[in-house]
């Protein structure tokens, strides 16, 4: 098996390719075989991926300080799947607009999105942003924050630039939904919260951003009210989902190189697999103190199969999928409301790729990573 990637067969026709270079940033691409109509959509959504990338590197920053625009460029050079602008293009095709027309709309909603990311790693302490230095840990924490609030300032220049005080309003209102959502999140760090506490805390954190993303589409594309309450649903739900499946990733992460992200039960995050398996009725009273322990700081060793073999006996990992797929279904349910359209399959396609198809191999994916890590 290479060292950075490898080929799983699946289900019959279809291929799976895994990046095993970073395991919380893999995603596992469905490609069915011999379908010319998949290719050209892929093709397609290729084509926006560049457009959002090349846009993005000829951002003029020359209107900001020196001191000040490398780190800017460093903060959206790091790359990323860009994965909300490419939900917002599509919810705009989808009902009909062009995506060349979507630029200062998307480049609002990217650059916001980096900020709150160079805020977050110097919250907790994250040395490594996608394989690279975090911009704090590179610049220190006084650079780094200036940072943020730069990309948030230009992120708001571009969205008043759209002409539609509707999308400065929702990124408003949804960067305030995102620090009171890490703010949650720091308030139960090494606490335990209900499930339903931590599924609010995952959409403010999470959830809200793509539903803003959805909502921005659903703006540029018809503007029509009823499209946008569908769309920002859409979204909220796929954000969900999203999150929980970093939740399940962050699971089967090894943390045996420098660069891995710090695991959440080590680092005193709540997660809902450790929810569900510690408020599991077949959690074996050890495991559950040695779980607690590792959570509240007091133990720092950390064995990434004992803890999956909990959350696999005490079927944690089972229902945190589950919930996964049902906010993922819920966010189906409304794209079969809208006629069929390359968007539309495009938006499927993101749906399976992102909260469905990655946990039919998880178990395989992650024992040949650490095997081979």
């Amino acid at each position: 098996m290479g060292k950075e990637t490898s080929k799983l067969n699946m289900n019959p026709g279809f291929v799976y390719w895994v990046n095993f270079y970073n395991l919380r940033r893999c995603t596992l691409v469905r490609v069915p075989k011999g379908r010319s109509e998949g290719k050209r959509i892929n093709k397609k959504r290729q084509n926006q991926l560049e457009f959002i990338n090349e846009t993005l590197k000829e951002l003029d920053l020359s209107h900001i300080h020196p001191l000040l625009e490398t780190t800017t460029k460093y903060a959206i050079s790091t790359g990323g799947k860009r994965l909300r602008p490419l939900i917002a293009i599509l919810c705009t095709e989808m009902l009909g607009g062009d995506y060349r027309d979507t630029r200062d709309m998307f480049l609002a909603l990217e650059l916001i999105h980096n900020a709150t990311l160079v805020h977050d790693d110097i919250i907790d302490g994250d040395m490594y942003r996608r394989g690279e230095p975090s911009l704090f840990s590179k610049h220190g924490v006084k650079k780094a924050v200036l940072t943020g609030d730069a990309l948030l300032s230009i992120g708001l220049m571009y969205a008043s630039k759209t002409g539609k005080p509707e999308i400065v309003e929702w990124l408003a209102e949804t960067a305030l939904k995102m620090v009171q959502g890490i703010t949650l999140q720091n308030q139960y760090k090494r606490k335990l919260m209900s499930v339903d506490e931590y599924l609010h805390m995952n959409y403010l954190k999470s959830g809200s951003l793509f539903e803003a993303a959805s909502a921005l589409g659903g703006i540029t594309g018809s503007n029509d009210p009823e499209d946008v309450k569908k769309l920002a649903h859409f979204g909220k739900y796929f954000g969900n989902a999203y999150q929980i499946r970093d939740d399940i990733i962050d699971t089967f992460t090894p943390q045996d190189s420098e660069n891995s992200p710090n695991n959440d039960l080590l680092n005193g995050d709540p997660s809902l697999l450790l929810l569900y398996a510690i408020n599991s009725d077949s959690i074996d009273e050890d495991d559950k103190a040695r779980f607690l322990s590792i959570y509240s700081g007091e133990c720092k060793d950390l064995n990434v199969d004992q803890v999956r073999r909990v959350y696999e006996e005490t079927g944690s990992l089972q229902k945190a999928i589950d919930k996964m797929q049902e906010f993922s279904n819920m966010a189906k349910e409304i794209l079969d409301g809208y006629p069929e359209s390359d968007a539309r399959e495009s938006l499927y396609e993101l749906l399976e790729q992102y909260n469905s198809s990655f946990t039919d191999n998880l178990y395989k994916v992650s024992s040949d990573m650490i095997q081979g890590h």
